[in-house]
C-alpha cells in the first residue's frame, strides 16, 4: 500500500536513453503495485514527467510526496 523512494538520481533536466528507459521501467514497476496507495519520491527531479512516470498507476493515489521536485503547469494538468 505504500511506497517510499528516498532518492533518485534521475534528472530529467538532463534525460539520456538510459535515463528515460529507466522512466518507462519505473512506470511500469509501479503499475505492478494494485494496491499502491501511498508513494513518495522524495528528493527526485522528475519535474515535467510525471504523467509518464504514474500513468502505469491501476488506481488513484491517496499521497503522493514529491519533496524538492518542481512542478511543471503540465505536471499539475496531469494531477
Amino acid at each position: 500500500r505504500s511506497l517510499r523512494l528516498p532518492y533518485s538520481n534521475v534528472d530529467v533536466r538532463r534525460l539520456t536513453p538510459e535515463s528515460e528507459l529507466g522512466i518507462q521501467c519505473l512506470a511500469g514497476e509501479l503499475g505492478k503495485l494494485p494496491s499502491l496507495k501511498e508513494l513518495n519520491l522524495g528528493s527526485s527531479r522528475l519535474s515535467g514527467n510525471l504523467r509518464q512516470i504514474l500513468c502505469e498507476l491501476q488506481g488513484p493515489l491517496e499521497s503522493l510526496e514529491l519533496a524538492l521536485c518542481s512542478l511543471l503547469p503540465t505536471d499539475f494538468s496531469f494531477l
